[in-house]
């Protein structure tokens, strides 16, 4: 006579109980794991661009806010170093420096004064160891290549011959593109006057990393009033 567990067994057959450490098992969720990891990523890039470019946006808004136009319209060359000078004095942190355009690559951003992460999540900003356009000397701007709004995202598509305009308070400068090379993060020598009145955009370079810096240097060619 057969036993009911026998008949039990013989019906339903054996039930296996598969490891609860087995390779199945691990596959699973290390799989789970990494659809989180992958969700999270997308997250994380997505609130970091998106609320960087939020950020910037607003900057640049006031910034505009903050900025006007007062040139008496005189281009001459002391006339220009004086008010240099005098709104080098003047200018604080964050504060407003004037409105860079780079047509080849679509650029038109406030410029803003200082150029730390602070600085920076506002646009491009000037590096405040320069001196200002109509000064004689090297204006330099550094932008950033990735987050808000990426404003130097292409710089490294600028060429020679290329123009630059720089928007002040008291005149627009135009200058026309010579070169562009690479340099490490440390070397300050960019910065130094170079024999004619330049502006020199850095940003990191390849994007993302921060070994390197392109530098793209122009030279002044022209000066038009205030606004023009």
């Amino acid at each position: 006579m057969q036993t009911r567990t026998y008949t039990s067994y013989k019906k339903y057959g054996a039930r296996r109980k598969t490891p609860r450490f087995s390779g199945v098992w691990a596959v699973k969720k290390l799989t789970s794991l990494a659809v989180i990891a992958g969700l999270l990523l997308v997250a994380y890039t997505v609130w970091t661009f998106g609320y960087g470019y939020i950020e910037a946006r607003a900057g640049q808004s006031d910034l505009r806010s903050l900025f006007s136009f007062t040139g008496s319209g005189s281009v001459d060359p002391e006339y220009l170093r004086a008010e240099a000078a005098a709104m080098d004095q003047q200018i604080g942190y964050l504060d407003p420096v004037g409105e860079i355009s780079i047509p080849r690559i679509g650029v038109e951003w406030m410029v803003v004064q200082g150029s730390d992460a602070e600085a920076l999540k506002k646009g491009p900003g000037h590096i405040e160891e320069t001196s200002l356009p109509g000064a004689g000397g090297n204006f330099a701007v550094a932008g950033d290549r990735v987050l808000y709004g990426a404003p130097f995202l292409n710089l490294d598509e600028v060429e020679p011959g290329d123009e630059i305009t720089m928007k002040m308070p008291y005149a627009t400068f135009t200058y026309t593109v010579r070169e562009s090379f690479i340099v490490t993060p440390d070397d300050i020598s960019v910065l130094q006057p170079v024999g004619y009145e330049a502006i020199t955009l850095l940003t990191c370079d390849p994007p993302w990393d921060i070994k390197q810096r392109i530098v793209v240097r122009g030279e002044l060619i022209e000066v038009l009033p205030a606004g023009a």
